[in-house]
């Protein structure tokens, strides 16, 4: 079948859509366990949404520099190397391990970093609480992303959409009986969001790693029989994950900061903010389903050594990317108040978060591009690039442009947005030109 498709749009999608999926899935989870946390108030809903943002700041490096045992897999396995798909990604779970155990360390600091960013005392409180349990389980996560890139590497993006679907189901489960305390449940409200995030991941990590180890897979893989610690695998896999790594920390950073200047609104601009990013999943991940199929086949024809497909399947991503962000920006410019409403009917909420959606509106277009691109760029191993780009936009145009038009020119919520909106374009734009450049053909892992 493969060699029939080469690239086109029949490809990609076989590999994208259980990825979509798979994000969509997790975008119904998020927008589920915001209604319900909203359902507590406005005060619980911007604890969630900042204390989110600041566990993601934590994870976002573990989880971008285990995210390149996707690259690895699909060169090796694109070159029909197969046993050295198994080795790479045992070193990739001796790495969430490792992580686990330093999430968990940081988790018991969120009180101090939520005094930094200086929220509500209540805001502040019951945020800090949230990031504790959250980061505790941290590990559950890098695991099961370390294992979902070994599937997604060798092709297979149904295994990791169905397992993280069954875990997503677990969490809608008992985020209902312990936010709310129901059928004999202690009553958590915040912490019981925060509890059933974790044993969900747990779950998916769980099965993932059952399937990874169980005969069909050791035959071929040899998942069973290369479980030693080999450092010239790992060194290879820091190599190439830290920049990735780094990169999502420091952009997780800025957003951190822009977190912490809306924060400093007040409770109202900081729900509206946390609704809107909560929409915006609707786009994001979506788009970093499709980035995952970039990677793997731009990863797997670069390891077969064709080059032209490679090129041919990256173009064919973006274009279904920004398809999609297209349609989704009618949606966000037609009925803004509608969709806040969904999760909080406060009037000033309101009124805010349908201001804001309609930047989002632009916003997610250029981000989509930007998304995709990247994923294919990382098919090539090209990290280094894309974390210096990356974090310099983030740092010189990104937190200096949203705290000019937020609090310097007095612009509140609405001008803090405009600036992500600038920064945003200009950064999806710059990685497009990069992949259209071709010059990460020239690269070797």
């Amino acid at each position: 079948m493969r060699s029939l498709i080469k690239g086109n749009y029949r490809e990609v999608w076989i590999l994208a859509y259980p990825a979509i999926l798979t994000m969509m899935s997790q975008t119904i989870m998020t927008l589920v366990d915001a209604m319900m946390v909203g359902r507590l108030g406005k005060v619980e809903l911007g604890a969630v949404g900042l204390a989110g943002t600041l566990v993601w700041c934590f994870f976002s490096f573990f989880n971008g520099t285990v995210s390149s045992v996707n690259t690895f897999v699909a060169q090796y396995y694109g070159a029909k190397q197969h046993s050295r798909c198994g080795v790479i990604t045992w070193q990739g779970i001796y790495l969430a391990l490792l992580f686990g155990i330093l999430l968990a360390v940081l988790g018991y600091w969120g009180h101090v970093f939520f005094a930094l960013m200086g929220p509500s005392p209540q805001v502040r409180e019951l945020g800090a609480s949230y990031a504790r349990i959250r980061m505790s389980g941290g590990g559950f996560f890098v695991a099961y992303l370390t294992l979902s890139c070994f599937f997604r590497g060798i092709g297979d993006t149904k295994t990791p959409m169905k397992a993280v679907i069954v875990a997503n189901v677990i969490n809608i489960v008992f985020d209902y009986l312990l936010i709310f305390g129901k059928f004999g449940f202690p009553r958590l409200e915040v912490k019981g969001a925060a509890i059933a995030t974790v044993f969900a991941n747990f779950i998916a990590a769980a099965v993932l790693l059952a399937i990874f180890i169980s005969q069909r897979y050791s035959q071929l893989f040899a998942s069973r029989l290369r479980l030693r610690f080999q450092w010239s695998e790992m060194r290879r896999l820091l190599r190439i994950g830290c920049p990735i790594g780094v990169q999502y920390f420091l952009d997780m950073g800025s957003f951190l900061f822009f977190a912490a200047i809306i924060g400093r609104m007040g409770d109202d601009p900081l729900a509206a903010s946390h609704i809107t990013m909560r929409l915006l999943h609707l786009s994001f991940m979506p788009a970093y389903g499709i980035s995952i199929a970039a990677t793997s086949l731009v990863g797997q024809y670069i390891g077969s050594k064709r080059p032209e497909y490679a090129i041919l399947s990256g173009y064919t991503a973006i274009k279904m990317g920004l398809l999609y962000a297209v349609l989704l920006a009618v949606l966000f410019i037609a009925v803004p108040k509608s969709l806040v409403g969904l999760f909080n009917k406060s009037t000033q909420v309101l009124y805010l978060g349908s201001r804001i959606l309609l930047f989002a509106a632009l916003f997610q277009v250029f981000d989509a591009v930007g998304i995709i691109s990247a994923g294919g760029l990382r098919g090539a191993g090209d990290t280094r690039w894309t974390m210096l780009v990356g974090v310099s936009y983030a740092w010189l145009l990104f937190a200096p442009l949203s705290f000019l038009f937020g609090l310097g020119l007095k612009l509140g919520v609405v001008g803090a947005w405009m600036g992500a909106t600038i920064y945003i374009l200009i950064f999806g734009l710059t990685l497009f030109w990069r992949f259209w450049s071709k010059r990460w053909l020239q690269l070797t892992i």
